[in-house]
């Protein structure tokens, strides 16, 4: 599994999405041998869950440059909803869960961090300590109370307090970068990776990633 660049926050924030599950080259690549043989079978149906009208073609060319339309298997989301376009000039995957079932994952998270080596520093051990702190509950959370944990964690993580939006680069392959975005509100989390070949980390693509995920939780919410 290939963890987001970062500090052991952003793994928090990140983990239990599509962001990690989502490693292999940009092409789709990373599909299990039945997801590969059902995308290599053009007569095979592909469920187009919800997740695939979070995004316009309009939405996905200007976060890609060019047009995304192909969509291709993707990870079941129990309570959720996810869709992936890809292709060899790029990916876009989208998924949208219950911000209660994230907090949920998330206790177990952070034991399995709490001795890994991803806590690097002995600020990656307070932050992590607080996010424990502040997940002990987190079985009980209803959707308000996560997504205020979400905005929490994500705003000891860096993110822009203006928009509430988590962005950070993860491994889609050993070559290749991609940028993962996550937003929370009114019980909803969603969150977006965008690749495509030869991606240099920039604020042109963090900009463009938050403004994507943000049009696709106004739809996730709508």
């Amino acid at each position: 599994m290939n963890l987001p660049r970062g500090s052991a926050v952003a793994v928090v924030l990140t983990l239990a999405l599509a962001g990690c599950s989502s490693s292999g080259d940009s092409d789709g690549s990373d599909e299990s041998d039945g997801a590969k043989a059902k995308a290599s079978d053009p007569t095979a149906a592909v469920d187009e869950s919800k997740a695939c009208s979070f995004l316009t073609a309009a939405d996905r060319k200007k976060l890609a440059g060019v047009a995304l339309d192909e969509v291709v298997s993707s990870d079941a989301r129990a309570g959720g909803s996810q869709c992936r376009w890809s292709s060899t000039k790029g990916l876009i995957e989208v998924t949208s869960v219950p911000a209660t079932s994230w907090a949920k994952t998330l206790p177990d998270v952070i034991d399995q961090l709490g001795s890994s080596s991803e806590v690097k520093t002995a600020k990656d051990r307070k932050d992590l300590a607080r996010a424990k702190k502040l997940l002990a509950d987190a079985g009980t959370f209803d959707g308000t109370e996560a997504c205020e944990v979400f905005e929490t964690l994500a705003e000891i993580d860096g993110a822009d307090k203006d928009t509430g939006v988590a962005v950070k680069y993860l491994p889609i392959s050993s070559t290749e970068v991609g940028i993962s975005a996550q937003v929370c509100s009114v019980g909803v989390l969603t969150s977006l990776v965008f690749s495509e070949p030869g991606l240099v980390e920039s604020t042109a693509y963090e900009d463009a990633a938050s403004v994507a995920v943000r049009t696709a939780q106004k739809r996730a919410t709508a």
